[in-house]
């Protein structure tokens, strides 16, 4: 079937029939056929198997897209957001598109018809409801269009989710630990289920169909943010997946995790699902939060070991709730990080190990790899320190010869975005654009 031919799909009513089977499982004498009809919920594939765009240098990113609202707590974020995107598609000859609401559309409009922004190519879209900040969320692009991701009851999906954690953690954390964690997931590593419970996928979908362009469902749970695209040394296509969505969409339809990546495997095209790269979440609620596919077969891992000396440092030598609080929760994601480093290792990628991120100080892991008018890559991410900066682009340009140049929000907007869990990485999601066009 042609994804054009797709008609559209009902997913909040999918979601709660099968939320309604997970509660008829819990209180069945029959618990198998139950099981079986959970199966059988999962829908056929109507992605037309089509690989997502990469996100490593070998994607070749010339269209950005981004989000644009009105913030009820900073509106200055957002607008600053808007014009570090602006000037930087225009500077590198990107095009930008911008999904909005209608209360916003003039001053959009304003903004971009100024004469600084004069060879900038954009294009504003006006969808019919407020749009959440994260643009990377909701959908994947595809060389054949688009595929946004499915809806699901939240309720059932936090259990799903929660129950891979509680699973593949155990053994990390003592049975009171591991209970806080799981309970307290805002405080410690946050779930991703966030995309969900916006309903952007919605949007989105409804947005595509209404300009006539084709759309499919993602099967598995996997938010933007907790896929990674890029090839292994080879040049072949890989997708890295965090364990917390394969965890999760095993669970919702009762199936094991390599069915999982079978599953994905057949949404985007894949041979075979070895290429579906299953990853621990690196002390983060996204892949991207904590490592960075440079290409090639090369990821960056995040190394917080030097944060979680001097955290237990302090404990020790202050010791109260607030420190030692501190300490656990760097040993945590300390552990996670090192089992996706072993994870992507076991699965033939090579591994390197910097310390990019730092709480909401800093984070150049979370960014978006693009090809300028000259042919060349870039990176644009997260701002910090000017001596962070100099050392990650040194690392960049110098040291992995990956891009020729990093560009930087600015520091003061960097920080408030991570302090919202999110930063450019976030705003922005990659494609190409059409030939001929």
């Amino acid at each position: 079937m042609n994804l054009q031919e797709t008609p559209a799909r009902d997913d909040k009513a999918a979601g709660q029939s099968l939320a309604q089977l997970h509660m008829r499982l819990n209180h069945s004498d029959n618990p198998e056929a139950i099981r079986a009809q959970i199966r059988a919920a999962l829908p056929s594939v109507d992605t037309a198997r089509a690989l997502p765009q990469k996100k490593t240098p070998d994607g070749k990113t010339d269209v950005l897209h981004m989000n644009y609202m009105r913030s009820r707590t900073d509106a200055a974020v957002e607008f600053e957001h808007l014009l570090f995107f602006a000037k930087t598609a225009q500077t590198l000859g990107l095009r930008l598109e911008i999904l909005t609401d209608k209360s916003c559309q003039t001053e959009l409009e304003q903004v971009l018809e100024k004469d600084e922004y004069s060879s900038l190519d954009y294009a504003i879209t006006v969808g019919q409801r407020p749009v959440a900040k994260w643009a990377e969320d909701s959908v994947e692009y595809l060389a054949n269009g688009q595929a946004v991701l499915t809806s699901f009851d939240d309720e059932l999906l936090r259990w799903a989710m929660t129950a891979g954690r509680r699973q593949r953690w155990q053994q990390k954390l003592t049975p009171d630990d591991l209970t806080e964690v799981l309970r307290d997931d805002h405080l410690w590593i946050l779930l991703g289920t966030g995309v969900n419970t916006l309903g952007m996928s919605l949007e989105r979908e409804r947005v595509a169909r209404s300009k006539g362009q084709p759309v499919g469902h993602i099967r598995a749970y996997i938010e933007g943010g907790n896929m990674i695209t890029g090839e292994n040394a080879a040049g072949s296509p890989v997708i890295l997946v965090g364990k917390d969505a394969i965890a999760a969409t095993a669970n919702l339809y009762q199936i094991t995790n390599d069915e999982v990546k079978t599953v994905i495997a057949e949404d985007f095209g894949l041979d075979a699902p070895e290429q579906v790269i299953g990853v621990e979440q690196p002390g983060k609620f996204h892949l991207d939060m904590g490592m960075l596919f440079i290409g090639k077969g090369t990821v960056v891992v995040n190394d917080s070991s030097i944060a979680l000396k001097n955290a237990l440092e302090m404990a020790e030598l202050a010791p109260c709730i607030t420190t030692e609080k501190m300490a656990a929760k760097l040993q945590l994601q300390y552990a996670l990080e090192n089992d996706a480093a072993k994870d992507l290792a076991t699965n033939g990628l090579e591994v390197l190990r910097e310390q990019l991120a730092e709480a909401t100080f800093y984070n150049f892991f979370n960014g978006e790899f693009v090809r300028g008018k000259d042919g060349a890559d870039y990176y644009i991410t997260n701002g910090g320190l000017k001596m962070q900066e100099e050392r990650f682009e040194a690392l960049m340009c110098d040291r992995w010869n990956v891009v020729k140049k990093v560009f930087f929000s600015p520091q003061a907007i960097a920080q408030k975005s991570l302090q919202e869990r999110g930063g450019v990485g976030c705003r922005l999601k990659g494609s190409r654009r059409l030939a001929g066009a």
